[in-house]
């Protein structure tokens, strides 16, 4: 039985995009950029008007690149480290958890806004190494706690389809605050460009129904450099690089132009110093 849901939130409200793209996707079959068994459950189980999201084929493409983007270098963190802790900021109902075949290997963290972490334990209880955290990213309080939980442990944090909701000050004082508690870890998320945040109108193709608003833009990856001198820049990926049949020939043809691609929307990994390497040496 399918069951209905009213979202206080307008940005709580964009996690469904991501869920039924993934959904759509894995429906797909042989040639499925990622499968999702879970995503098509869950899409199935919520009562939503899901035809508001169609007629986005960039967006359809794109949350299943950037989502299986996420996935492998979480895959290769795993491999790479002895103490390996992975937090989804910005969760909604992703599952990627369920997604990762190494799982066991490390202990996994989702946090979201309260409201969504409810819905979440609604449709998704609570794994045993996959636990739940109710709070803003833009608090530090839940950071100290892992960092103190886990002093040994080895930190990757993925920011999925989030950080362009926010304030560009905001931003900087997330990355900030995460870059100052987990050296030695890593750092992914994508972003919007500047041209979809200066404009009032132009918006990706899922949002052009709904009353979410990019509110930041980068499109050089190495502008995070010089905000956060404790992060360096591992890769800024174009998404249409990856699998270039799936978008057309308009997407195949931007595609050779990354930096054009960058001023619309990037994917982001960024490596997190032990120190401050602007520190003074006591």
């Amino acid at each position: 039985m399918k069951k209905k849901y009213e979202f206080k939130s307008i940005v709580a409200e964009t996690l469904l995009i991501p869920l039924y793209m993934r959904a759509k996707e894995s429906r797909r079959g042989k040639d499925a950029i990622l499968y999702d068994k879970m995503a098509e459950q869950l899409v199935e189980s919520i009562d939503y008007d899901y035809s508001k999201f169609e007629g986005a084929p960039l967006s359809e493409v794109g949350c299943v690149v950037r989502g299986r983007y996420f996935d492998d270098a979480v895959r290769r963190f795993l491999k790479c480290k002895k103490q390996p802790i992975v937090v989804n900021v910005g969760c909604g109902l992703d599952t990627r958890y369920q997604r990762i075949e190494d799982r066991d290997k490390a202990i996994f963290y989702e946090l979201d806004l309260p409201e969504v972490i409810d819905l979440r334990k609604q449709f998704i209880p609570e794994p045993e190494n996959d636990r739940y955290l109710a709070t803003s990213l833009l608090e530090t309080a839940w950071m100290d706690d892992l960092r103190q939980q886990h002093p040994d442990g080895e930190f990757i944090f993925t920011i999925e389809g989030v950080l362009m909701y926010f304030y560009e000050e905001e931003v900087k004082a997330v990355i900030r605050n995460i870059a100052e508690r987990f050296g030695g870890g890593e750092l992914w998320f994508d972003v919007c460009g500047p041209m979809l945040a200066r404009s009032k109108h132009l918006k990706p193709d899922s949002l052009q129904k709904h009353d979410a608003q990019i509110r930041s833009g980068i499109s050089d990856g190495h502008l995070i450099e010089r905000w956060e001198p404790r992060l360096r820049l591992i890769e800024q990926a174009n998404y249409m690089r990856f699998y270039p049949h799936r978008w057309g020939l308009f997407g195949r043809i931007m595609g050779l132009f990354p930096k054009l691609c960058y001023r619309f929307s990037s994917l982001l990994g960024y490596s997190i110093l032990c120190t401050n390497p602007n520190s003074k040496a006591k």
